[in-house]
């Protein structure tokens, strides 16, 4: 009777995992990345579809405020804050995202991407070309609005 118990409540577990995972809550909110010198606010990127957008909400002082670095010179003068980074992460079973897209305003590239979250206030974001092999990992920490105020788009 033991083992019957036990194997009844390891199948129903088993099936219960799946649900589990769905119910992952999305890593929103604000997230300082790895060098300190911005914070990325991440959001559902529509309403109704299940996708993370992340876009910059605080700059360093003295960081980059335009896009100078993008290939297509009419974005060159695009201000860095507010500017949409990231785009298009969507969650697996497991509460990991893929599929998604990053911009890098430093160099002025867009490349693959993909997030971990470890926990309530860590992520691993990591953009690649093509192969996640071929790329860099960032840790970020998620940050208060308190501490990080949102930046203020500059004059051009």
């Amino acid at each position: 009777m033991r083992k019957l118990a036990l194997v009844t409540t390891l199948l129903a577990a088993s099936f219960a995992m799946p649900a589990a995972a769905q119910q992952v809550k999305a890593p929103t909110g604000l997230w300082l990345t790895e060098n300190q010198r911005s914070v990325i606010e991440l959001y559902q990127c529509a309403k109704g579809k299940p996708e993370l957008c992340g876009k910059v909400h605080w700059i360093i002082k003295d960081g980059m405020q335009f896009d100078t670095k993008n290939p297509d010179a009419s974005k060159h003068t695009r201000p860095i804050c507010g500017l949409p980074i990231l785009t298009g992460l969507k969650m697996d079973n497991e509460g990991n995202w893929y599929g998604g897209k990053v911009y890098k305003a430093d160099e002025g590239d867009m490349y693959d991407a993909k997030m971990e979250v470890l926990s309530d206030s860590k992520l691993e974001m990591r953009g690649f070309a093509g192969i996640s092999m071929f790329g860099k990992t960032q840790t970020w920490t998620r940050v208060s609005a308190k501490d990080y105020p949102r930046c203020a788009k500059p004059a051009k």
